[in-house]
């Protein structure tokens, strides 16, 4: 028990990075998984386009960010969710590379144009699906050997409660990045936004109250924790059909409070098996030294990282409206 603190504390560390990025990139996968529906129009899309532009790097970190920590704090994690789901990732990462540079080239690109709008709208749906649905069977379970290692196939992931959260994620990531467009973006794109940020919420809330009773009908033995997070998140997405303004901060919050919700959900296990098999924080966990030197790296480095991303956000602040030379 001589690392069980910072055990803990990188559990939450792993955490806060999903929140970071899904926070952070979900503008990006959001909009552009209803990109032909909000942006109908060149300067519409640049608008769009532009208020992204500047942070996907960024953003980007904080996936990176809890890959390496997985790595280094709960090694047999990594190596199970990254050999197990390796088909899965190598997919999201081959269209999110193809969303990231259909931002560029559809700026750069003036004869491929329809070419880069359509890889930006697939190259981020794709991922926002798939997400969700390798989260959702790491919270329902996987088959796995004594070894702990995946003793599935591609098709396995492909269940109807995992189906459920990548909808769920999909729903939420859309009511997001509409936020953002509101918060970031001017002209008739503005009540496009609107319209579908209404019917993202509501699909996000039906699908929702039923994960909420299928999880708790899969494990009886949570908490009332899980009740209260739960019913936060529900006061949130209602919160937003009759606040008019900060959906953005609510949004955020939602995004918060539902990586809060897996915790609770998944806390102990990390990856938990079907059978008599799971990966948890004791069971996984490197030694103290190495997950002592983990957390002082990450004291040391975090701050930069925030650093940056703030300042980026200062020298983008203000509305898009497509007309800007930025490139």
């Amino acid at each position: 028990m001589e690392n069980y603190l910072t055990q803990h504390i990188l559990y939450i560390v792993i955490g806060v990075a999903f929140f970071a990025y899904t926070f952070l990139y979900g503008p990006i996968l959001g909009s552009g998984s209803v990109f032909p529906v909000i942006a109908k129009n060149d300067t519409e899309r640049k608008a769009i386009l532009h208020s992204v532009a500047p942070f996907w790097d960024g953003a980007g970190v904080w996936l990176i960010a809890a890959a390496v920590v997985m790595w280094g704090a709960f090694p047999q994690s990594y190596a199970t969710l990254f050999g197990g789901f390796f088909l899965a990732l190598f997919i999201v990462l081959f269209f999110l590379l193809i969303s990231i540079a259909s931002i560029e080239l559809y700026l750069k690109d003036e004869k491929r144009k329809e070419m880069w709008k359509n890889a930006y709208f697939i190259g981020n749906l794709i991922p926002s699906l798939l997400f969700g649905v390798a989260l959702g069977n790491v919270i329902m379970g996987i088959p796995l050997n004594e070894d702990l290692w995946y003793t599935g196939n591609f098709f396995t992931l492909l269940r109807p409660y995992a189906l459920l959260v990548g909808l769920l994620g999909l729903s939420l990531l859309i009511t997001h990045a509409m936020s953002y467009v509101l918060l970031k973006v001017s002209g008739d794109v503005v009540e496009r936004a609107k319209n579908v940020q209404k019917i993202s919420n509501s699909s996000f809330l039906l699908l929702f109250v039923i994960f909420v009773f299928w999880t708790h009908h899969m494990f009886k033995d949570l908490s009332i924790w899980y009740w209260v997070v739960a019913g936060i998140i529900v006061l949130l997405s209602v919160a937003i059909f009759f606040v008019k303004e900060n959906h953005f901060w609510i949004s955020t919050a939602m995004l918060l409070f539902s990586w809060a919700l897996v915790g609770l959900i998944q806390y102990p296990h990390i990856i938990r098996g079907l059978g008599e098999y799971s990966i948890t924080l004791f069971n996984n966990s490197s030694s103290a030294l190495t997950q002592y030197a983990m957390i002082i790296i990450l004291v040391i480095g975090l701050p930069f990282v925030i650093a940056y991303t703030y300042y980026s956000y200062f020298v983008f602040r203000g509305k898009f409206s497509g007309k800007e030379q930025m490139y």
